[in-house]
C-alpha cells in the first residue's frame, strides 16, 4: 500500500482549497485550509441541525388529534394515537355501546295474586324504587311505571343498594298517596267535579248559608313501608327467594330474543317479572365485521346474562361472549388478555366499564355515556359511531406511517447533507457554502411538515 508522506498530503489539501478559496498569492497555504476546514464546520453544524428529526413525531401527532377530532374522534394525547395501531383484540360492552341504551319494558308478568298486590300498587313500588337508579335498563322501568300511572310523582325510596351485576335493594313508603290520586284521575271528570248539595231546613243552622259546608278534617292516610328487591335470579336466590319453574321458563324465552329479564319481590314475595328490550345500533354488525377483517379479535363482554348476551352477539357477529360480568372482574378479563400478550382496546360507556377503560392499552369511550367514563377512556366517539372504533384504529395507523415517512426525510437530508458539507466530494468539485447548509436544514423541516400534513388528505 503506498502512503502520501506528510510532506506532500499538505501541498495535495492545498491545492484542492486555493481555486475555493479565490487564488491569492498574499495567502498562505496553511492560511488557506484553515479557511475551508472553519467554512465546512460551519456548513456541517448547519445542515446537521435535528430540527426535522425533532419536528417527526409530534407534528404527525398533532395532525393526526387534528383530523380524529374533525371526524367526530377525540383522542387524549399521542400515545393512545401510537398504540392503537397495534391492538389485537377489542372489547365490547352491550347495553349503550352495541346497543343504543335506551331499553323499553316489552311485558310485565304479574306472578302473583291480585288481591295480595294489584298491578297499580306493584307499578308504583317498583317505579319509585327504580326512580334511583343510574342504570338504563332502571330509568327504562320508570319510564315505564309512569306512564302506566299516568303521573311523574312517585313515593319515597329509602336505604337503596345497588349491587352490580346483580340488582338493587330500597325500602319502598307512601305510595298510598299516588295510588289515590291514580285512583282519582281515572274516574269520569263530570264525576269527580260535580257537587251535590242536599237543602234541609232542618239541619240548617241559623245564620250559616246553604251552600257554605263546615271544613272537616282529612282522614290520616296510614302509610306502608316495603322491602323491594329488583335483579336477576342471582339476586333473588342471594336474599332467600325461589324461582318457580314456570317463571323461569318465561325469562329463557324473553333472554333468547336477545331482552333481559329482571325479578320483582315486595316483602320477600316474588310478584313480577319484567322483560326490557333494547335496540341494536345499526352500524354494530358492519364495525364488527370491518373489525375481524382487519384480523382484530372482538370479544362481548357484559353483566346481562349469557342468554340475552348470545343473543346480541349473534346479531352483530360477535363469537367470544363473557357473560354475567361484574365491574370489578372486566378488570380481570382485560388484565388476562393483557397477560396473554394481547394489546387490548376496552370500548364502552357506563361507570362499570369505567375500571376495564382504564386498565385497557386504549380505552374508548361512548360520548354519550357517564362522564366518568369518559375521562377513564384515551379516546372519546363524539358521535356516538361504532363504525368510529374503526376509524380510529385506521387514523393510529396512517399517523404511525406518516411519523416513519418523516424520518426517512430527515434522515436522507442528513445522510446526503453532513457528508457533503464536509466536503467529501470536494474532489468532485461538489461543495456547500453555509448558507446553502442553512437552507438545506430549513428544507428538510418544511419538508416534514408538509408530509404531516398530508394526512388530511
Amino acid at each position: 500500500m503506498i502512503r502520501a508522506s506528510p510532506s506532500c498530503r499538505l501541498p495535495c489539501l492545498t491545492s484542492l482549497c486555493l481555486p475555493l478559496q479565490g487564488y491569492d498569492k498574499s495567502i498562505s497555504k496553511a492560511e488557506a485550509v484553515i479557511r475551508f476546514a472553519f467554512q465546512a464546520s460551519i456548513t456541517v453544524l448547519c445542515i446537521a441541525c435535528p430540527c426535522s428529526l425533532g419536528l417527526a413525531t409530534p407534528t404527525a401527532v398533532m395532525v393526526g388529534t387534528g383530523v380524529g377530532a374533525q371526524n367526530g374522534i377525540l383522542i387524549k394525547g399521542g400515545e393512545p394515537l401510537e398504540m392503537a395501531h397495534k391492538i389485537q383484540t377489542v372489547v365490547f360492552d352491550k347495553t349503550g355501546t352495541i346497543t343504543y341504551g335506551a331499553p323499553e319494558v316489552i311485558h310485565v308478568k304479574i306472578v302473583v295474586e291480585g288481591n295480595r298486590m294489584p298491578r297499580s300498587r306493584l307499578l308504583a313500588i317498583v317505579g319509585t324504587a327504580e326512580n334511583n337508579s343510574e342504570h338504563p335498563l332502571g330509568a327504562a322501568v320508570t319510564k315505564y311505571c309512569k306512564q302506566e300511572l299516568g303521573t311523574e310523582s312517585l313515593g319515597v325510596c329509602a336505604e337503596f343498594q345497588a349491587v352490580p351485576g346483580c340488582g338493587i335493594k330500597c325500602q319502598v313508603s307512601n305510595t298510598e298517596t299516588l295510588l289515590r290520586q291514580h285512583q282519582e284521575d281515572s274516574e269520569d271528570n263530570n264525576q269527580r267535579n260535580s257537587i251535590l248539595v242536599q237543602i234541609s231546613d232542618s239541619s240548617t243552622r241559623p245564620g250559616s248559608h246553604p251552600l257554605i259546608m263546615d271544613a272537616q278534617p282529612l282522614p290520616l292516610v296510614q302509610t306502608a313501608t316495603y322491602v323491594v328487591l329488583i335483579g336477576n335470579r342471582e339476586w333473588m336466590r342471594r336474599n332467600g327467594l325461589q324461582i318457580r319453574p314456570d317463571i323461569d321458563e318465561t325469562m329463557t324465552e324473553h333472554e333468547r330474543r336477545g331482552r333481559t329479564a329482571v325479578l320483582v319481590a315486595v316483602d320477600s314475595l316474588l310478584c313480577a317479572m319484567i322483560a326490557i328490550a333494547d335496540t341494536v345500533k345499526p352500524e354494530a354488525e358492519l364495525a364488527v365485521h370491518t373489525l375481524q377483517a382487519m384480523g382484530l379479535e372482538v370479544i362481548l363482554m357484559t353483566g346481562d346474562n349469557s342468554r340475552t348476551a348470545q343473543a346480541i352477539a349473534a346479531q352483530v357477529g360477535i363469537r367470544k361472549v363473557f357473560a354475567e360480568v361484574l365491574p370489578s372482574h372486566k378488570v380481570a378479563m382485560v388484565e388476562q388478555l393483557q397477560q396473554a400478550g394481547k394489546r387490548v382496546a376496552m370500548v364502552g360507556d357506563g361507570v362499570n366499564d369505567s375500571p376495564a377503560l382504564a386498565m385497557a392499552d386504549v380505552g374508548i369511550a361512548i360520548g354519550t355515556g357517564t362522564d366518568v367514563a369518559i375521562e377513564a377512556a384515551d379516546v372519546v366517539l363524539i358521535r356516538n359511531d361504532l363504525l368510529d372504533v374503526v376509524g380510529s384504529i385506521d387514523l393510529s395507523k396512517e399517523t404511525v406511517k406518516r411519523i416513519r415517512i418523516n424520518f426517512v426525510f430527515a434522515l436522507v437530508y442528513n445522510l446526503v447533507g453532513i457528508p457533503t458539507a464536509a466536503g467529501v466530494f470536494m474532489p468532485v468539485g461538489l461543495v456547500l457554502q453555509p448558507w446553502m447548509g442553512s437552507a438545506a436544514m430549513a428544507l428538510s423541516s418544511v419538508s416534514v411538515v408538509l408530509s404531516s400534513l398530508l394526512l388530511k388528505w
